[in-house]
């Protein structure tokens, strides 16, 4: 089970606040949905202060919004593995995704940019105990699979204040 308390997260050098009105608990088998307008603060939520909340007791896998700057990590380290190192970025991802020790948490932020749907089924979801998705534009259609689903809703308040609204999308 992970937990986030409810509270306020600052981050202070994006100049956000971010206000969870109650906990954010995820047992085993959530995927998680970060949604909201573009620019409400997904990506730094996520980067400042669930990841780090995350990485304290569990292995994560984490594809970033902007794969042109993660792919020089990617491709060194297929080829350290001794993998072949695909020239098409989403075909990258992909080959990480497999190549991974890290079955517990993948983190898709605005994977649609990116990735294909056949692409995205080859990645085998359900084969991780967690899933977060960060997009403004769909839903991944794989998180069906997951046993409990959880959407927080970005709502900028106006000045530095988000408003994190916890939603349970099933089962209800």
């Amino acid at each position: 089970m992970f937990e986030l308390p409810a509270g306020t997260y600052r981050v202070s050098h994006a100049g956000l606040n971010f206000i969870l009105q109650e906990p954010l608990g995820l047992p085993p088998g959530s995927c998680l949905y970060l949604s909201g307008e573009n620019g409400a603060g997904k990506s730094t939520f996520l980067e400042h202060v669930l990841i780090p909340a995350l990485r304290k007791k569990h292995c994560l896998l984490y594809l970033a919004q902007d794969m042109d700057l993660q792919q020089n990590t990617i491709r060194t380290t297929l080829a350290l593995l001794g993998h072949d190192v695909p020239a098409d970025l989403a075909d990258m991802a992909l080959a990480w995704v497999r190549t991974s020790g890290c079955r517990e948490i993948i983190i898709l932020d605005e994977f649609d940019k990116y990735v294909s749907p056949e692409q995205l089924e080859a990645m085998d979801l359900p084969g991780f105990d967690w899933v977060v998705q960060v997009s403004h534009l769909a839903r991944c259609e794989r998180c069906a699979d997951f046993a409990h689903g959880f959407e927080v809703v970005f709502e900028r308040l106006g000045g530095a204040d988000v408003n994190l609204k916890v939603e349970r999308l099933w089962p209800c």
